[in-house]
């Protein structure tokens, strides 16, 4: 007997509500496909208590033991799970005494190796997500900084110096402003 899914509508709903404001106040518009994509991935993980609990680098080797649709299936976890700590959670990164750029790496190559062995239409959508990753994390950054900051000046850094992440840059912009004024701030009163 099949799977059966229930969408609760007003949860999908606001999960596109979301997404579309990071959209707008990042200053960029998804397709369909990588918008969709990325709402189901936020919905799927959304319930998910263990996000980032086990090495996902350990995960990635034993799939490639594991016959293709497993694979393919656990690959997919892995990508959107990078996904997700990457933009949601960054500061978790440092728990684990990695960089954000690891997840970032590491869910590249999961989107990709998943492109290079499924059929073409398939493959074209997880060539997209791992082109696309940056761009889908720093929506996930302007997310996660409408509760609070998405990560520590040095880890945006890092991660604006090794991505190019927009979001990344905006932080490190935000939080040197202050530092900039209390300088010369400082500087005036001597």
């Amino acid at each position: 007997m099949g799977k059966k899914f229930i969408l609760d509508s007003s949860e999908l709903a606001q999960w596109h509500t979301l997404v579309h404001e990071a959209e707008r106040d990042y200053g960029c518009q998804l397709d369909e496909n990588m918008q969709s994509y990325l709402v189901f991935t936020l919905m799927r993980f959304a319930r998910k208590q263990q996000l980032n609990s086990r090495a996902l680098a350990v995960d990635f080797l034993k799939s490639q033991q594991l016959p293709h649709n497993l694979r393919s299936e656990q690959l997919r976890d892995i990508g959107d799970q990078c996904l997700l700590v990457s933009g949601l959670y960054p500061q978790s990164a440092k728990k684990r005494q990695v960089g954000i750029t690891y997840y970032v790496d590491l869910g590249r190559s999961a989107y990709q190796h998943i492109s290079e062995v499924t059929q073409q239409g398939i493959a074209d959508l997880y060539q997209q997500l791992a082109e696309s990753l940056v761009l889908l994390m720093d929506l996930l950054l302007t997310i996660r900084r409408y509760s609070a900051p998405a990560m520590e000046p040095l880890a945006a850094l890092d991660l604006w110096q090794k991505t190019g992440s927009q979001a990344a840059f905006g932080q490190i912009s935000d939080s040197a402003m202050p530092l900039h004024e209390n300088l010369l701030q400082t500087k005036n009163r001597h």
